[in-house]
């Protein structure tokens, strides 16, 4: 596994993060940098896909041609990462096992995507482990 010393990430670096027209969906999930370094998430192809949007969903794949369409095969939506752990009916029972350990621990529904990659993480990691990617393909 790969560590980080966040006192390493200089602030031009953090500045860097936040003035880019890219990685909008990844500074959602992540909005401090120096924080998300100090954080030992579970780095599976998975959740990365989820927090980044970059493969793995038919939204990222259709626009490469390698899917038919963006949408969801529960056809409710796009396949995003918006979508899946917040929307899509196929993971309702995953989703709401999610909900209850965010409940249990004194959250409430929806919780801001940050939320899951700090406060949440543990909830939001068995669920991203939960979620069948090939299923939805």
């Amino acid at each position: 596994m790969v560590t980080y010393n966040p006192l390493c990430v200089k602030p031009f670096t953090n500045l860097l993060f936040h003035q880019s027209a890219k990685g909008a969906l990844c500074r959602s999930f992540f909005p401090n940098l120096v924080q998300r370094l100090k954080t030992k998430i579970p780095i599976t192809a998975e959740f990365t896909a989820l927090v980044t949007g970059h493969g793995k969903t038919r939204s990222y794949l259709h626009r490469f041609k390698l899917a038919d369409d963006p949408m969801c095969l529960c056809n409710e939506g796009q396949q995003t990462s918006d979508h899946i752990p917040f929307e899509c009916n196929i993971f309702e029972a995953q989703r709401g096992s999610m909900i209850k350990k965010i409940a249990d621990s004194g959250g409430s529904w929806p919780p801001a995507k940050d939320e899951l990659t700090t406060k949440y993480l543990q909830a939001f990691s068995i669920f991203v482990k939960s979620i069948y990617f090939l299923k939805l393909n």
